[in-house]
């Protein structure tokens, strides 16, 4: 039994021998497939040689098994001469026991020259009594090509960040500057260390600030925008800037906002300087007529939000023609200036003040009640009444205002115009320093002004115009010392049309110089006739304008109709009114010395109305003045017209001038002048103007005792 039992512990002892030799030899054959066909190149290296590597690692390198294991492929075989050293030092590192493993990166050559970045993992172990060894590589090119990418694209930014002309800069969400590039702290004026990790808001202007917030928001919340700001600099210097901002991220998550702001200061300036030449008045800086029809326009488009239809009133000044010309366009400019900002301290700031030409402005009021626009005519009113200061003149002038309010939605923006306009022209025709509110009858008006104006070119031609004469009496003698001649238009289809509706027009077409010249030669030969009938010789008073006295010729025109009459010159009175004397032109200066050089006589029509200077009265020896018949009418009733009335004799005798009284009515006025020693007088009391033909002043040639 011992035999066989030894037999079979022997025979078991050889199958378990074999059966670990076959099991040993089935993990070396699974371990080998696995380490041939595994995803990583390996190795096992003996000194600088390979004594195994996988077909991962052939592949990788491009050599053969063969090539790689013939003894002749070393390392220096493979790796780029400048990471060499440090492969050997590494192997020599492991082969003197320095270390037991190393994890590095080097730079391979593939066998068709193509250069690789690998990552080696080398380990050193014992075999047979031989130091080996062994590990993998890993092909790293694309990862650091990507790094290399990466930091390409870091120095790239930053390259772009630190050396870009405009201001760039990163913010956290909190608002305070991260980072900044030079031409950020050149832009603010502050230095890296007094502006990262402050707040961007203490560099807006404050009518900015509350839209810069709005935008970083934006930005925070991954909206890219772009807009503009006022930045205040260090030294408090303003510049507009043009500014990007779109979101900051780091791993998918918004972090922050990056900014690229743009100074455009002189752009602005220059857009600004643009709109001024387009919009505004060169001279007063207010908007211009084209700005103004633009708000109006916008207006008309909102008016259905608001509560009042839009309003404007146009002004014209009164007498800025005698400031311009007394002053000089230099002081008038200035004087311009000084209008215009009485205007806007008088307006509100929702109102818009526009100078349209000249001395015409206009206020477009967006949505007033219409006492407000009312009470702010008034106000300016008051306002250009004031005395103005220029340069050490002080003078007084008014204004003629208009007022226009929308009717509907068929308004348009010329026709309101238009509308303030004919209001202001009414004005200014009939009162001046007030204010007219636009209605259709006012446009009937100025409809009935285009008929005259177009007609009166033909008045003459066509006889339509005539004259009338009122005597002037010798209040003491109750002799007839002059008459005076009086135009009347007999309008074939309007009838007789009276002075004051058709002289203004005459003066603005400037027909008032042939009509003139025509008055003038019919009076004087209506004069002359009268002389040739035996009649005594009275002086013949005939009313002249402005435009009359400034045109160059017309001495000469009143020493032709004199010649051609065959009148006297002392027996012609020209009539000016006192407003004339306040032009102060030399061109009239001329023409009145000129006149009295003739012997004509001179005098003052409408006086008391105006600011005639005693100097003028001297200066140019008038003869007479006559008393305006809105102070005779206050005679009976009125102290004051009394007293006006008494003191304007007293003064014209002291200057040894004559005086006439108009519109003497009744019996009171004429006892009354007669007591103050008025010289003379004219008026209904005597006589209405009534044509030469009519006219029965004498009983008999001779005589000049008046007929009543």
């Amino acid at each position: 039994m011992k035999i066989t039992d030894n037999n079979e512990t022997g025979f078991i002892k050889k199958v378990y021998t074999e059966n670990i030799v076959m099991e040993d030899s089935f993990y070396k054959e699974m371990f080998d497939v696995m380490i041939q066909n595994a995803p990583v190149s390996m190795y096992v290296m003996e000194s600088e040689s390979f004594s195994y590597i996988n077909d991962h690692f052939c592949h990788l390198v491009g050599y053969s098994k063969e090539e790689l294991l013939s003894g002749k492929m070393l390392i220096s075989n493979l790796f780029h001469l400048d990471d060499l050293p440090m492969v050997q030092e590494s192997i020599k590192r492991k082969m003197k026991d320095q270390e037991q493993s190393s994890r590095y990166r080097a730079r391979v050559y593939k066998k068709d020259g193509e250069l690789i970045h690998v990552e080696i993992h080398s380990t050193k172990t014992e075999r047979f009594g031989k130091t080996v060894l062994f590990g993998t590589l890993i092909d790293v090119t694309g990862e650091v090509a990507a790094t290399l990418r990466l930091k390409e694209n870091e120095e790239r930014f930053k390259s772009l960040f630190y050396n870009n002309p405009d201001a760039i800069f990163t913010i956290d969400l909190q608002g305070n500057f991260i980072d900044a590039n030079p031409g950020c702290l050149e832009l603010t004026g502050y230095s890296a260390g007094e502006l990262l990790g402050t707040s961007f808001a203490p560099l807006i202007a404050e009518e900015d600030l509350e839209a810069a917030f709005a935008y970083f928001a934006k930005a925070a919340q991954g909206e890219i925008n772009n807009h503009t700001i006022t930045l205040i600099q260090k030294d408090f210097t303003r510049k507009n800037l043009e500014i990007t901002k779109f979101p900051m991220k780091l791993a998918g998550e918004i972090v922050g906002v990056y900014g690229i702001a743009k100074d455009i200061t002189e752009k602005v300036e220059h857009q600004k300087l643009m709109e001024e030449l387009i919009f505004f008045d060169s001279l007063t800086k207010l908007p211009n007529r084209k700005l103004f029809e633009d708000r109006l326009m916008q207006v008309f488009k909102l008016r259905e939000a608001n509560d009042n239809p839009p309003a404007v009133l146009f002004l014209d000044l009164d007498r800025f023609k005698f400031i311009n010309d007394s002053l000089g366009h230099h002081l008038g400019d200035e004087f311009l200036k000084i209008v215009a900002k009485r205007l806007i301290e008088n307006v509100n700031q929702t109102d818009t003040v526009s100078r349209f030409a000249g001395d015409e402005f206009a206020i477009l009021l967006p949505n007033p009640a219409q006492q407000e626009a009312i009470e702010l005519a008034k106000l300016l009113n008051k306002a250009m009444a004031e005395p103005f200061d220029i340069m050490g003149h002080s003078f007084s002038v008014s204004a003629s205002i208009g007022i226009a309010f929308s009717t509907g939605t068929d308004e348009t923006v010329d026709s309101l115009i238009k509308k303030a306009d004919t209001a202001m022209y009414y004005t200014k025709k009939y009162g001046k320093n007030n204010y007219t509110i636009y209605s259709e009858e006012l446009d009937q008006k100025t409809a009935y002004k285009l008929i005259l104006e177009r007609d009166l070119k033909l008045a003459i031609t066509n006889q339509e115009l005539t004259l009338h004469y009122q005597p002037i009496i010798d209040l003491k003698t109750e002799e007839v010392r002059a008459m005076e001649a009086l135009i009347r238009w007999n309008h074939p289809e309007l009838g007789l049309v009276p002075p004051d509706s058709f002289i203004p027009i005459s003066e603005e077409s400037g027909q008032i110089v042939a009509i003139g010249k025509w008055v003038l030669y019919e009076a004087c030969a209506q004069n002359k006739a009268w002389q040739n009938s035996g009649f005594p010789s009275i002086k013949i008073c005939v009313n002249i304008s402005t435009i009359q006295l400034q045109h160059p010729n017309f001495i000469q025109t009143v020493q032709q109709v004199l010649e051609d009459t065959g009148l006297e010159a002392r027996w012609l009175e020209l009539e000016v009114t006192e407003s004339i004397l306040m032009e102060e032109t030399k061109t009239l200066k001329d023409s009145l010395i000129k006149l009295k050089a003739l012997g004509i006589s001179l005098s003052i029509d409408d006086f008391g109305t105006g600011y005639t200077s005693l100097s003028y009265l001297r200066q140019f020896s008038f003869d007479r003045v006559k008393i305006d018949r809105s102070f005779v009418s206050d005679i009976a009733g009125d102290l004051s017209g009394k007293a006006i009335t008494s003191t304007i004799i007293s003064l014209a005798h002291k200057l040894d001038m004559q005086v006439i009284a108009e519109g003497i009515e009744d019996e009171v006025q004429l006892s009354f002048l007669k007591d103050e020693n008025c010289d003379e007088g004219q008026g209904y009391y005597f006589s209405r103007p009534l044509p030469a033909e009519l006219h029965n002043w004498f009983k008999v040639p001779g005589d000049n005792k008046t007929v009543k």
